[in-house]
């Protein structure tokens, strides 16, 4: 509805929501739990053709060396100046979290921020976390709807508040953080889409960038320029799925 009313404007998507930026700052962030040391090695890699200044790392094996491993790994292949986050997917109590990210710190690898710790619900233990970390802050709110985004900004239970998704839902909640002069960070959105919603919001830190391939189902992608994702000067959202390359996808059929 937000690409019809764009449209319906002759508006890029970002303008109609009162956006001026048009490229925003993207970290590259990798689904990569489940990659072997070798996967990871290559899928970073890849990455770093984006010139990102930040990249985002999965976490949360019982295995402490295994996560330093991992921290490792993306380190040296995407550069030790670049900023580390990791995302542990609520695997950790509270103590626990604090204990990880010491340990990250001492091994050789500062952590930007930490996200999603610990249960969602935890406000309690968010706020412990947040006020435990030194030199890292605390990014939550990505699996919480609207009503629970506002709790963490109301109670000061995160450093930086993740909203993605609902376009209205998100507007309402980071012009909240706006009002508090609170950090935001744009979480995973198909195509990027996300992108819009950075642009028209003035505390957004980041925009997550998981390289996901949908890019192979657009016609025309967004473009990722000196790790910023550039938006189309084109009415609504700009994006036009291709339907050749869709029908390439599709697994063949014997009949």
């Amino acid at each position: 509805m937000w690409d019809l009313a764009a449209k319906r404007s002759n508006q890029p998507l970002f303008k109609y929501l009162g956006g001026t930026k048009e490229r925003v700052k993207a970290y590259g962030s990798g689904v990569c739990f489940h990659m072997t040391d070798q996967e990871v090695f290559d899928f970073y890699s890849s990455a770093t053709v984006h010139q990102f200044s930040a990249y985002k790392v999965k976490v949360g094996h019982p295995d402490l060396s295994r996560d330093i491993n991992r921290l490792k790994i993306v380190s040296e292949t995407v550069g030790k100046d670049r900023l580390l986050m990791i995302d542990a997917n609520e695997a950790w109590s509270p103590k626990e979290c604090i204990r990880r990210i010491n340990a990250f710190n001492d091994a050789g690898f500062p952590i930007y921020w930490v996200e999603d710790p610990i249960l969602r619900y935890d406000t309690q233990g968010l706020i412990e976390i947040k006020d435990a970390l030194q030199n890292s802050f605390l990014n939550a709110g990505e699996y919480l709807d609207l009503s629970g985004k506002k709790g963490l900004v109301t109670n000061d239970a995160a450093d930086i508040i993740n909203i993605h998704g609902d376009f209205s839902a998100a507007l309402k909640i980071g012009w909240l953080c706006a009002e508090k002069g609170l950090p935001i960070s744009i979480g995973n959105t198909p195509m990027e889409i996300g992108a819009h919603i950075a642009s028209a919001l003035p505390e957004v830190e980041y925009t997550e960038h998981s390289m996901l391939n949908w890019d192979l189902i657009v016609q025309k992608p967004y473009q990722i320029e000196e790790g910023h994702i550039a938006l189309p000067d084109l009415p609504g959202h700009g994006l036009a799925l291709s339907k050749e390359a869709i029908n390439d996808l599709q697994p063949s059929i014997s009949g």
